[in-house]
């Protein structure tokens, strides 16, 4: 299990993926990390994981601000977070979970990622949760 924050705000372009410089917590071996990095290796393969991004997101201009989990460079529709923001600097708490599933070749990685079109702030103290469960 990894937990991982970031000490400080982001502003992520479209397609950008955010980083960790604090590791809350990390015991076993089932995730690989390198800090100030934005990329978690999943490194058991036919394995689950359960995954929980939550953090305070806002565009930098009234709008939609768009994040989601992204597993091996392809989004998890059901991890996408949206806030609407009515002024620049606006930030609203969002969260989701899912589970991954690695295939039989390799673990894979996760990294957290501006999805949406437009650039976002990611407010300070995000937090990414990754846990083997099987």
């Amino acid at each position: 299990m990894i937990i991982l924050s970031n000490s400080v705000a982001q502003t992520l372009a479209p397609g950008q993926s955010a980083t960790f410089d604090t590791i809350v917590s990390h015991t076993g071996k089932a995730e690989c990390f390198r800090p100030n990095s934005g990329a978690v290796r999943l490194r058991c393969s036919n394995a689950i994981y359960n995954v929980h991004c939550g953090a305070n997101i806002g565009a930098t201009a009234p709008g939609a601000a768009q994040i989601a989990v992204v597993f091996d460079g392809a989004p998890l529709l059901e991890t996408t977070m949206i806030s609407q923001t009515a002024a620049a600097g606006d930030l609203n708490s969002v969260n989701r979970e899912t589970s991954v599933n690695t295939c039989c070749c390799n673990g894979g990685a996760i990294t957290v990622v501006n999805t949406g079109t437009t650039e976002i702030t990611l407010g300070a103290n995000p937090l990414l949760y990754i846990g083997r469960v099987a």
